[in-house]
């Protein structure tokens, strides 16, 4: 894994957004508060907002970003003051002149002084301040009435943040792209810390559990510095892997042809990379469990080649859909020809979700259509994560169904179902004349189990 990439040009992310904005306005954009703890036990693991780590840079809870819009309007950073005793306890708290240079802020207030941050922006009565879409209510307290005068605009400046964080530049998707190295990494190292628990036990009765795989992923990412999970890791083993968001990760795995299907990904600056693999807890497949496993990376071999800009997306999952249908009905688990049985709903019982999303500061992260494109464009980072899952609560009632059965191969599905499911999932920068895997982690069968015989 090679070395972290250097700081971003948050500048350039500013200009992105305030030059879409009409001049002789104002944009407010708070930092996220510090949570307690049930109340009163220290302060939870803080995460800073999306939007005000985009434009600034700033890790830390309480900031605030003050910003005029046209030429030469002044980015104002107000920060929280630390009360001089709180040094003992938390540190001493930066400079002025610290986060000015490290923000690129033209001035530094505290946030007693909101009074002076008003008049550095030229602040009027009646004047339009934009304000973050997802709290209509994001202008700070303000026991003094020095917001009063102003006109809160909820709409415009999330539309004009989706956008803009939706088209990466090149040192965001470096920030991508190692958080997928090392991320990737951590996945390895949870297959190897597997193959071993099984073959200490030959094969069978290892004491091998769910959340032991979690502590191997956190580990190693957070040996590299990459300190924050992108969102609360999923490690399934077994019947669990057929659990979409299964988070519980508390139960032993069984035995050593369980799949285990584990999607992880740890943040670099912010950004988060989102992996999903699936591989055999002993390091061999089992030849169902390989069959299904090799039918999904199928298709996701085939969509990816497809994403380019320009393509429409959405066109894109409904070919992964016809491909995983084809797929099932080549393993005998479904009969019949492969579009009739996706217009009658058959892909949704074994692959109940969209084929990927925009990642970047958010794991579903923002765009102008939310977080799943109409249209792939230079600058996207676009997961490709195709499945196949054995749930009962789909399957089940769609073996009684009048419509649905006939596609269906009642003893095969039973066969099949001890393999419980299957998720392969890359992250995949568009570029101007392609497009680039940012996820480096093998995924084909042989490279899985070389892996794990290795270890």
């Amino acid at each position: 894994v090679p070395n972290p990439p250097g700081p971003l040009d948050h500048a350039r992310h500013r200009d992105a957004v305030l030059s879409q904005l009409p001049p002789g306005k104002l944009v407010y954009v708070p930092a996220g508060k510090a949570q307690t703890r049930n109340g009163v036990e220290g302060n939870a693991r803080f995460r800073q907002e999306p939007d005000f780590l985009y434009l600034t840079g700033v890790e830390e809870p309480g900031y605030h970003a003050l910003f005029g819009t046209g030429a030469d309007a002044p980015f104002v950073l107000i920060a929280p003051r630390q009360d001089p005793e709180m040094d003992v306890w938390c540190g001493k708290q930066a400079s002025r002149d610290e986060l000015r240079a490290v923000t690129g802020a033209d001035i530094v207030y505290y946030d007693d002084e909101f009074h002076k941050a008003l008049d550095a922006v030229e602040a009027r009565e009646g004047q339009t301040v934009f304000v973050p879409s997802h709290d209509a209510c994001a202008l700070p307290n303000d026991p003094d009435g020095l917001f009063l005068g102003l006109r809160p605009e909820t709409t415009a400046l999330g539309k004009v943040m989706a956008k803009a964080r939706s088209l990466k530049t090149p040192e965001e998707v470096a920030c991508l792209g190692f958080a997928n190295q090392v991320s990737g990494e951590a996945h390895v190292a949870m297959w190897r810390h597997a193959a071993r628990a099984f073959r200490k036990t030959a094969g069978g009765g290892a004491q091998l559990w769910e959340h032991e795989l979690e502590a191997v992923f956190a580990g190693e990412t957070m040996k590299r510095g990459l300190r924050h999970l992108g969102y609360p890791s999923i490690v399934g083993a077994g019947a669990h892997a057929a659990t979409l968001h299964y988070e519980r990760n508390d139960a032993r795995v069984c035995s050593a042809d369980d799949l285990v299907l584990v999607d992880a990904g740890a943040e670099w600056r912010g950004y988060t990379a989102d992996i999903t693999r699936t591989f055999p807890a002993g390091g061999k497949f089992e030849a169902r469990r390989r069959a299904v496993y090799e039918a999904v990376l199928d298709v996701q071999v085939r969509a990816i080649a497809e994403m380019r800009a320009g393509a429409n997306w959405q066109m894109v999952g409904a070919r992964a859909k016809l491909n995983t249908v084809q797929n099932l009905i080549d393993l005998g688990i479904v009969r019949g020809n492969a579009q009739d049985a996706v217009m009658a709903g058959v892909c949704g019982l074994f692959l109940p979700h969209s084929l990927g999303h925009l990642l970047g500061l958010q794991v579903h992260d923002v765009g102008p259509d939310g977080p799943v494109p109409e249209a792939l464009a230079p600058g996207h980072v676009v997961t490709c994560e195709p499945g196949i899952y054995f749930v009962d609560g789909l399957l089940e009632p769609a073996l009684e169904d009048r419509f649905l059965k006939d596609f269906l191969v009642r003893d095969e599905i039973e066969r099949f179902k001890a393999v419980g499911g299957v998720r392969i999932e890359d992250n995949v920068a568009i570029t101007e004349d392609g497009a680039v895997n940012l996820t480096t982690c093998p995924k084909t069968v042989e490279e899985i189990e070389a892996i794990c015989r290795d270890a």
